[in-house]
């Protein structure tokens, strides 16, 4: 059996990294012998002539797609044209959004034959393995689809997998691990699975569940290690909460020491679940940033969205970052339950006072949550079921003190004041006047991921004609003088930017015939 995994668009402003979920499920898959294939459509272009080549060339029995609220659109257009293309594959969406909003996306897409709700690896294997019996599909739990009478049903949900332990590292030599490494972005892993806590605007609990399931640190600390081998630049621990099991979280960090990993890495963390003790650990095995999600300076609509912190704790978990060396990362969802033109100024003023590396986000009441689910208790009104709108950028609800058009302004400024800082730079670099290394760093990494990622786009990698045989190559100036042909940059970064991608190991030369090509590794 074959099935093609689908990675549907995503913005490279929000830093996306290699298929997590697509890669962990593909393993799972090999393991039982299924071929898998993934088409990433960040780091890859969608064509429906790409997709055409696809089919022709793997032949899957099976097309599934991952999906989250913002780019479920785009999934389903592009299952849509693999439909077109055989009208005899079988489709399958999973994820987030879809979990939770199953009746509609079978009601209103007849393209999709099948959702696989909630944890999705011991469910879809299932499902293959009665893949054109849809007689058998009422056993499964976990699915939704349409029955022999085309009515939609939905089974029971699954129970989560007891023991992750049994779960293979995930699938990463089915990703371009040395796109997202080019364009400067983390790779991420995954060190338990479950959330404890129930916020209003999360479905993360119900997802994975509230118990958390550990894997085993030995499992943690090897997957670390293979990690840490692979040249990115920052490791991701995006577990839910990271810093859930004190004790559990020391000795992997413990592990981590005891076998000399110098690699940095970041991970999320609860401003009540960490203290200088524990800090010191992580800092000690390599983590240099933490990310808290403080959500309001208001004490009042904390307690609404059952955040259940307090503004004391933001403030000490902050101070102990900064006394052992980690740097504190706190974000802030604006348009919360009870927000007014008064609490958001307040969160505004506590984020700058609370620490300088902060960012804001703007609630987007997702299929599933609380606060969507529950919006009339909650005084909240949903102004759009445009899921491409769903990116936490803009208001696509509001408060009844607070207008879409007031939040969207904060969010402009913020982000206004970003864009502006940084042209300021350039000018700067412009006048000739100096830099601090930051703001150089700053410059540069922008500059590498532009260039890198027209690079991509623009498949100037896979198209290149290659290099005529013959007398001793300089390879990376050969290539160098065939990027500056299209690109508009000058050719001392272009030059500077193909080192970087050579040192790397993003890029390899290799002979076909008697040319020689450059390839992503």
């Amino acid at each position: 059996m074959k099935v093609l995994l689908i990675n549907p668009p995503y913005p490279f402003e929000e830093a996306p990294s290699p298929p997590f979920g697509l890669m962990a499920l593909a393993a799972f898959l090999e393991a039982q012998g299924i071929e898998v294939k993934i088409e990433d459509y960040i780091v890859n272009r969608f064509t429906p002539q790409r997709a055409s080549d696809v089919m022709s060339q793997f032949a899957p029995d099976v097309v599934g797609s991952t999906g989250v609220t913002m780019n479920i659109k785009k999934a389903l257009s592009i299952v849509k044209v693999y439909k077109e293309l055989d009208k005899d594959i079988v489709t399958v969406l999973g994820g987030p959004h879809v979990t939770f909003d199953a009746h509609a996306i079978l009601h209103n897409y007849p393209f999709v034959d099948v959702i696989v709700r909630g944890e999705g690896e011991a469910t879809f294997h299932e499902f293959l393995q009665h893949l054109h019996s849809i007689s058998a599909y009422g056993a499964i739990k976990g699915i939704s689809y349409r029955d022999k009478d085309n009515d939609i049903v939905h089974n029971p949900i699954r129970e989560f997998i007891p023991d992750i332990n049994i779960l293979p590292f995930p699938a990463r030599h089915l990703a371009e691990l040395s796109k997202y490494r080019a364009l400067g972005f983390p790779i991420n892993m995954m060190t338990s699975r479950g959330c404890p806590f129930n916020c209003i605007f999360c479905v993360g609990s119900k997802m994975v569940g509230r118990k958390v399931r550990y894997f085993e640190t030995h499992r943690v600390v090897d997957e670390f290690e293979q990690l840490a081998a692979m040249k990115f630049k920052q490791i991701n621990v995006v577990d839910d909460l990271f810093t859930s099991n004190k004790s559990r979280c020391i000795d992997v960090c413990n592990e981590i020491q005891r076998r000399g990993i110098d690699h940095p890495w970041t991970a999320f963390a609860r401003v009540d679940t960490v203290n200088e003790e524990l800090l010191t650990y992580m800092r000690d095995a390599g983590c240099t940033m933490l990310c808290f999600g403080i959500e309001s300076g208001n004490q009042e609509i904390l307690d609404k969205v059952k955040k259940k912190i307090t503004l004391e704790k933001c403030q000490k978990a902050v101070d102990a970052c900064r006394k052992v060396g980690i740097s504190p990362m706190t974000s802030y969802i604006l348009g919360l339950p009870g927000e007014t033109e008064e609490t958001m100024k307040k969160t505004i003023q506590f984020a700058k006072e609370l620490s300088d590396n902060y960012g804001f986000h703007v609630l987007a009441p997702f299929p599933g949550t609380e606060v969507r689910e529950m919006k009339d208790y909650y005084g909240i009104e949903i102004l759009t079921d445009d899921w491409d709108l769903y990116d936490a950028n803009r208001a696509v609800s509001v408060t009844p003190d607070v207008s879409a058009n007031k939040i969207n302004e904060i969010v402009d400024v913020f982000n206004g004041s970003i864009r502006e800082y940084i042209l300021s730079l350039g000018e700067k670099q412009n006048r000739g006047e100096s830099l601090t290394q930051d703001e150089q760093n700053l410059i540069g990494n922008i500059r590498s991921f532009e260039i890198a990622r027209d690079i991509i786009l623009e498949r100037l990698i896979e198209n290149h004609p290659g290099i005529a045989n013959g007398a001793p190559i300089d390879v990376a100036h050969e290539l160098t003088e065939y990027l500056s042909a299209t690109l508009p940059f000058p050719e001392d970064e272009l030059s500077r930017e193909v080192e970087r991608l050579i040192q790397l190991d993003c890029l390899q030369f290799k002979y076909q015939g008697n040319r020689l090509y450059p390839q992503w590794t």
